[in-house]
């Protein structure tokens, strides 16, 4: 049929229709009579333009100034027996613009009131985002009317108008009542922002031009009725009030924090704070709590860190630990108040860090008890570093100190300024300066000159000034400048350059030992990351040498990839170790003695295996390479180390003897300049790379967190129930946890994190065992979380015996801990500013698992993608083109998803997953933690929207057709995207939808 046979059509229709009212009004039908006629003459008629038929309708009932009854109830009838559509009669109901007719607008004002009060919101013709546009004009045009009223009656004071007014007020106030229609004018607003501001401007000139009226020219109820009209109000605040993802005001310490501060103490040592800042801001927001008791918790974490620690005697060398404890609570948590300070200077920081102190000073038997360990005063000593830093005033000072004097339990203690005896936060807090001072004095030109630097080096490596002026370093972000520096001054020292006596040879040879020494252990306490990360100095012999030859993280490297070998050299040096010659006579390059003297060390291990040399001969030639340069015994080792992983049980006998000579001091008066301090870093070197390297059974006896003969999930099992009843972690616990991790990988350490995390079954342990588990996962953030939305949940999901792990409050529990965790990752990814290679720990190493993610899932996807595609592609190009896009519009694009972003294929995959579980028809656990998933990510503010962008458009619906009810209308608001057309409609179906389940 074309188009003018359809109009003669819809015209003939009309026409049908016109006569059958005339008729209907001239034998006075009844509504039920008048229904069943226009039904058989539409049904009759080739088209049924109900559109038309509204305004046909309309045209008649309001031919003169008063509205004609009867069509009125046949129009009335019409609707209500779904012959026009509620949302037609409101359309053509808003278009009447005909004010001078009073009568007529009381008509429909109270037409459009009682069709609104008893509408069913189902989602079809009338659904979606047009019945918002529509509801949201009629309410406009019901406001219009109010103002043309009460314009009108100011000024001639006409009761009719006066009718209309109230009638409309009480219309709005009918309309507005039902908590759909506030939803769906929600969705209208975000639809069209300008409308609604029409809508408020015109709701206020009503009440404007009411309270210029007299209060005794109109009745008092309508003026109470216009008054009490709060819709607007309504609307605005249809948001769910901020809760807290996870509540943990009830527990004395806060063990997220707690837990976060050691691991970034501990194993964060040399990463900027600026990303812990923004996990602690991220933690703010979702657990909710005040600025002032997020600084006493993270200064507690502090002091409670500095009790744990193992404190060194006077005359003993201090651990690492607690050179990282002190140089975190003395130097590097000023940094982070300092950038808190200036990224929200709005606040009132001052004040808020000192009711933080004075919140920790509540502890007063964990700070005595830190000040008798440390024979310090700590507290004194903190607040003096802040002073300085101007984190806090004076006048705030005295008061704290007053305070913690007036309440203190210990003994006296001096200050760090009047104690004699050294303490390790004295020896930090100097050894700042030093840390400037020493990489000014290695920006000189030593080219001309090199005691200076000579002597500052070598005092350096005596005693515990180096770790100490490490740690200090490490804190204020300047030991990867330090690492540079140093290898800058090794690759020069590495060849002659115009030495004119013995003496600058020697000073030379001394430089390259010393350099090389500190360079390894820097690398093996802090990360190779701290020697890799400058381009520009990575054809230099160290850095080279790091690479192919230096073992770390438990990995030894391949013998057959090591540094080129020259036969010369290696002939040379065999032949001063078996002749007993000085192998430093003359202007040696140390850089080619060191990648050479391995290979000689292999001969002489070969002529010692045939027998052609006694065990004598072979302590003599290794005394003689550790005579001078000791250097040259940490290369050997790192040699024998790979080497002797590549033999059976039987051949390692000897190359481990070999092992134990070289770490043997030198006896005798005769040793070297700067022989002492130089073989104490060379032995702590080699033993922690034979304890990192050598098979398990031929390692040293050092500790280990893992004892041999013992299930790795029994040490798990122990450890994390000894850290939930402790309540926050400890040193011991942490190192128990990262070897755990390093040895069993991510996937099995998630897996068994959840299970202990869940292993309880009283609602309060669940809240603290989740804060701990959260923060734990902070030690392989990425690794971990991924882990977790990959196998740990899906394996859950998809297990017909794991319903139990899944029921409520545990499946609960799991989903909060799963939306703790994508927030933090998240965060990880938008605010990380630096290289990962440069970032040591915070993520931990790169491992095999993070490069396979770039292929993860391809076997999995509907269509087989084209390995030339590029990274950036939409979901439907990617293959994620879900079969349940309902409802899609064209001015929506797809979301672009980065599918080399591993967190984003990990949440479309679980998706995918929760919503096959939710289309299966059947309400179980399972569903239930879906369900506290999705409710769960709508609580952590702006990264809701990252969690729920993947959320498949059909799969609300359903959960509402499952459990109907189960999400309310501002929860509902919350979990759609209402920027996008798709999203308000969906919305839209999943108000109406809930519309029938949930009382107004």
């Amino acid at each position: 049929m074309d188009s003018s046979s359809t109009m003669q059509s819809g015209d003939s229709a009309i026409n049908k229709v016109k006569g059958l009212l005339t008729r209907a009004w001239r034998e006075r039908w009844t509504e039920v009579q008048w229904g069943i006629h226009l039904k058989k003459c539409l049904h009759s008629a080739v088209t049924t333009d109900t559109v038309e038929l509204m305004e046909v309708l309309l045209q008649q009932a309001l031919v003169g100034a008063h509205p004609n009854s009867l069509i009125l109830s046949y129009i009335k009838h019409a609707v209500f027996v779904k012959l026009i559509p509620t949302y037609t009669a409101f359309k053509y109901i808003s278009k009447y613009e005909e004010f001078n007719k009073p009568h007529c607008l009381l008509a429909l004002v109270d037409l459009a009131k009682e069709y609104a009060v008893h509408m069913s919101f189902n989602y079809g013709l009338e659904g979606g985002v047009g019945l918002c546009k529509t509801i949201e004009s009629l309410i406009y045009w019901i406001l219009r009317v109010m103002l043309h009223s009460v314009k009108t009656y100011r000024e001639n004071f006409q009761a009719e108008y006066a009718n209309v007014l109230h009638a409309s007020a009480l219309a709005i106030d009918a309309i507005t009542e039902s908590k759909t229609v506030i939803g769906l004018m929600y969705i209208a607003r975000s639809e069209n922002d300008e409308i609604f501001n029409e809508i408020e401007q015109t709701e206020l000139n009503v009440r404007g031009t009411l309270s210029q009226i007299p209060q005794d020219a109109i009745s008092s109820d309508i003026r109470q009725d216009v008054s009490n009209l709060d819709f607007i109000d309504s609307i605005k605040s249809l948001v769910m009030p901020a809760e807290a993802l996870l509540d943990i005001s009830n527990l004395p310490i806060n063990p997220t924090i707690v837990t976060m501060v050691s691991l970034e103490a501990i194993m964060n040592p040399t990463s900027d704070m600026q990303p812990f800042v923004d996990q602690l801001y991220i933690l703010e927001k979702l657990m909710k709590f005040q600025r002032s008791y997020m600084y006493c918790e993270l200064l507690r974490a502090c002091f409670m860190g500095l009790v744990d620690v193992k404190v060194a005697g006077p005359n003993e060398q201090g651990t690492q630990e607690q050179y990282r404890w002190c140089a975190f609570s003395f130097l590097k948590i000023q940094q982070l108040l300092q950038k808190i300070q200036q990224q929200q200077p709005s606040r009132d920081f001052n004040s808020d860090l000192e009711e933080g102190f004075n919140r920790l000073l509540y502890s007063t038997s964990l700070l005595d008890l830190a000040d008798t360990k440390h024979s310090c005063d700590l507290f004194g000593t903190m607040l003096h570093e802040c002073t300085k830093a101007k984190l806090i005033t004076e006048s705030q000072q005295k008061r704290l100190l007053q305070r913690r004097t007036n309440e203190s339990l210990r003994p006296h203690i001096p200050a760090v300024e009047s104690q004699s005896v050294q303490a390790c936060a004295a020896l930090i807090i100097r050894a700042e300066p030093t840390a400037y001072s020493i990489l000014k004095t290695l920006d000189a030109d030593y080219s001309k000159n090199q005691e200076p630097l000579f002597g500052v080096l070598h005092h350096m490596v005596s005693g515990k000034n180096f770790d100490l002026i490490l740690a200090a370093s490490a804190a204020m972000g300047k030991l990867q400048i330090f690492c540079f520096k140093l290898i800058k001054v090794n690759e020069f020292m590495k060849q002659a350059v115009n030495e004119g006596s013995g003496k600058a040879g020697q000073h030379r040879g001394l430089l390259f030992d010393v350099s090389f020494l500190m360079l390894c252990h820097i690398a093996q306490v802090y990360g190779t990351e701290m020697i890799l990360s400058s381009p520009e100095l990575m054809d230099t012999f160290f850095v080279q040498w790091i690479l192919k030859c230096f073992p770390e993280e438990g990995k030894y490297k391949s013998i057959d990839s090591s540094m080129p070998v020259d036969t010369t050299k290696v002939d040379f040096l065999l032949n001063a170790l078996t002749s007993g010659s000085d192998i430093t006579q003359g202007s040696p390059k140390w850089h080619e003695i060191c990648t050479n003297i391995p290979w000689a060390i292999q001969e002489v291990l070969f002529a010692w295996e045939h027998g052609s040399i006694s065990s004598d001969s072979i302590k003599k030639m290794l005394n003689l390479v550790k005579s001078k340069m000791l250097c040259l015994p940490i290369v050997i080792s790192a040699w024998m180390c790979s080497y002797i992983n590549m033999l059976g049980d039987d051949a390692r006998a000897k190359p481990l003897s070999m092992l134990q000579q070289l770490i043997q001091p030198l006896s005798g008066e005769n040793t070297p300049q700067y022989y002492p301090e130089r073989s104490v870093l060379m032995l702590d070197i080699v033993q922690k790379m034979m304890q990192e390297i050598l098979p398990a059974s031929k390692r040293p006896v050092i500790q280990q967190y893992i004892p041999a003969n013992t299930l790795p999930a029994d040490v798990m099992a122990k450890t994390m129930k000894g850290l939930f009843k402790k309540g926050w972690i400890d040193l011991e616990y942490l190192r128990t946890l990262e070897a755990l991790l390093n040895l069993c990988g991510s996937d099995w350490f998630a897996d068994r994190l959840v299970k202990h995390m869940l292993d309880s079954f009283r609602v309060e342990d669940m809240k603290l065992n989740l804060s701990i588990a959260f923060a734990v996962t902070y030690m392989d953030l990425e690794h971990i979380t991924l882990s977790l939305l990959l196998q740990t949940v899906p394996n859950l999901l998809l297990s017909s015996d794991q319903s139990t792990v899944l029921t409520d409050p545990k499946g609960h529990t799991l989903a909060k801990y799963c939306v703790l965790a994508i927030s933090a990752a998240q965060t990880a990814k938008t605010t990380q500013k630096v290289e990962p290679a440069v970032m040591y720990r915070r993520g931990r190493k790169r491992s095999r698992k993070e490069y396979d993610l770039d292929d993860f899932d391809e076997s999995q996807q509907p269509q087989k993608r084209s390995k030339t595609m590029e990274p950036q592609i939409t979901l439907d190009s990617e293959g994620f083109s879900f079969d349940f896009l309902l409802v899609k519009e064209e001015e929506d694009m797809s979301p672009i998803v980065d599918t080399k972003q591993p967190l984003n294929k990990a949440l479309i995959n679980l998706y995918r997953l929760m919503n096959g579980i939710v289309h299966d028809g059947y309400v179980s656990p399972k569903t239930s933690f879906i369900i506290s998933f999705i409710d769960e990510a709508t609580k952590c503010g702006q990264h809701a929207r990252f969690i729920l962008q993947f959320m498949p458009t059909n799969m609300l619906g359903q959960i509402l057709k499952c459990i109907p009810g189960v999400f309310c209308r501002e929860k509902i608001l919350q979990i759609c995207d209402l920027t996008t057309n798709t999203g308000r409609k969906i919305a839209a179906k999943a108000i109406c939808q809930s519309s029938r389940y949930e009382k107004d």
